[in-house]
């Protein structure tokens, strides 16, 4: 299955210069879920507060469903392996599209 990765980060993201978002891919849990996974990498010298991501799921180029997840006190250079799950009842989405990506200093 081909994944199309659009990366839209949207104006909220202005912060987001501390950090660096890679490896973004359709994965599964421990548990067999389906999943958003990737790293975000603390580029800061300073602990962030909160990282904060949030992510469009589509098929066919329409919103099926929405995922984030958080993590708090991301040290400097550390990185944070992301794990947002894809609750989706009807729809199974094809692609997905970063809509936020935002972090408290």
């Amino acid at each position: 299955m081909a994944v199309l990765v659009a990366a839209s980060i949207g104006p909220a993201c202005a912060a987001s210069s501390d950090v660096s978002l890679s490896e973004m891919h359709f994965g599964r849990s421990e548990a067999g879920l389906r999943e958003i996974q990737g790293v975000v990498k603390n580029i800061s010298h300073h602990t962030l507060r909160q990282v904060y991501i949030a992510v469009n799921l589509l098929k066919n180029g329409m919103v099926v469903g929405y995922t984030t997840d958080i993590i708090f006190n991301l040290k400097p250079h550390e990185e944070w392996h992301i794990a947002a799950p894809c609750r989706t009842r009807v729809f199974k989405p094809t692609h997905f599209a970063v809509d936020e990506l935002s972090v408290v200093e």
